[in-house]
């Protein structure tokens, strides 16, 4: 959630190898599933993930959006960098470890 209000749904990350629809039926609306062999993210994931963020927070030249997360290894990958340049997201990684003090 934003300081404006505005809500991105949650994603859920199972580490399963197959989309199974029974697992996700009672999910909320507008949650993005996904699926990876350990069940943790990866760049490939972020870069949905990002998607889906976009779809919600509708991200512009005139109303740019700050994206923070932490260090991890999957957020640190080029393509999605350069997506959320594209579409007006200011990507922020925090020093590893150091969230909990900022």
């Amino acid at each position: 959630m934003s300081a404006t209000g505005v809500i991105v749904q949650p994603a859920l990350i199972l580490p399963i190898k197959r989309m199974n629809p029974l697992l996700y039926k009672d999910e909320p609306n507008g949650t993005l599933s996904l699926i990876s062999d350990n069940g943790y993210m990866n760049p490939h994931l972020l870069i949905d993930w990002v998607k889906h963020f976009v779809k919600h927070a509708k991200p512009s030249a005139e109303d740019s959006v700050l994206l923070i997360a932490n260090n991890h290894t999957s957020h640190l990958s080029l393509p999605s960098v350069l997506f959320c340049r594209e579409n007006h997201i200011t990507f922020l990684t925090l020093p590893p470890h150091a969230s909990h003090v900022l």
